[in-house]
């Protein structure tokens, strides 16, 4: 996936990338307004997912601008690739649009919940959104979707007690009883969540180094044990996200503590603009009073570019 070039804090569309309150009040009278949203929709730019919730900001600027669905349902179209990151925020902004009243994203979403090779992330946003207590829209979107699958796909997406499965479990003996077995078997599948726990490091990064939603776990576990792979995965450029980096980086570094500071002093004049962030984060948490200039020069840059 490409690195993210996020434009200057100074004007809309850069605004907009970094999720701020300004970009919503000068979103009506933005020239390139539609251009910048659907951009945003598409290409994921939160610095940190785990932490910053995008679906309702962008769908409320969709929402607001009554803007076509066409861009985004061709992004979720085209896109084949295993990984599901490059989907998951358009299908949770389309799982947010009718609760305001915008059904054409029913359609779209009911399509790829049907036939898209990401089905269970559009599953999952339905259910996360809170579309489901929305009556009818949603009838016989089930059928479509187990009519699809063999019990085996349709174990690995079901998250136990929570919507959409919660619905269709009362009229469809199918799903109820694979839920039955899933609690049974003591393992309520919470999406494709491994017990990291029993996975030895080696494992643990196969699942960094390749495609799916495990890998921000994976690097901080990795942190957790204090293996300093951690240190050759954040200088990995492959293994970044459109965003610019690797997910899990931060947590996995906090956890190493002190064993972080010499790659990151070191990451601090490498010129690498992610490196840098992970360097001067380390050192501020963790650093000692001969950091100090590096850390007073790195604020005094971030104030000028105004993202102190």
């Amino acid at each position: 996936m490409p690195m993210v070039e996020y434009d200057s804090p100074a004007c809309f569309r850069g605004r907009l990338q970094r999720g701020r309150g300004a970009a919503v009040h000068s979103v009506l009278t933005a020239p390139d307004a539609a251009d910048a949203v659907y951009d945003c929709v598409i290409t994921d730019t939160r610095w940190d997912r785990q932490v910053d919730q995008r679906d309702s900001y962008l769908a409320g600027l969709v929402a607001r601008l009554g803007l076509p669905l066409a861009p985004i349902q061709r992004h979720l179209a085209t896109y084949d690739g295993e990984d599901d990151e490059p989907v998951e925020l358009a299908l949770q902004v389309l799982a947010l649009l009718p609760l305001v009243g915008r059904l054409d994203a029913v359609t779209v979403l009911r399509e790829y919940a049907a036939d898209g090779p990401h089905w269970s992330m559009a599953l999952e946003a339905i259910g996360f959104s809170g579309a489901m207590k929305l009556p009818g829209i949603w009838d016989g979107l089930v059928d479509d979707v187990i009519a699809r699958r063999d019990d085996a796909q349709l174990a690995q997406a079901i998250w136990c007690d929570t919507e959409p499965w919660t619905t269709f479990a009362r009229s469809q003996p199918r799903i109820r009883r694979i839920v039955d077995e899933l609690k049974a078997s003591r393992s309520p599948r919470r999406g494709r969540r491994l017990d990291l726990a029993a996975l030895d490091n080696d494992a643990l990064v196969a699942l960094v180094t390749a495609p799916g939603s495990e890998r921000r776990r994976a690097v901080e576990e990795l942190g957790r044990r204090g293996d300093r792979i951690v240190f050759d995965l954040a200088e990995d450029r492959s293994l970044r996200n459109a965003a610019g980096w690797l997910p899990g980086i931060p947590q996995a570094l906090r956890h190493l503590g002190p064993a972080a500071l010499p790659p990151a002093r070191t990451w601090i004049g490498s010129g690498d603009d992610i490196l840098v962030g992970f360097g001067e984060r380390v050192v501020a948490e963790v650093g000692d009073r001969s950091d100090a200039p590096v850390l007073l020069a790195a604020l005094r840059r971030s104030v000028a570019a105004e993202e102190w």
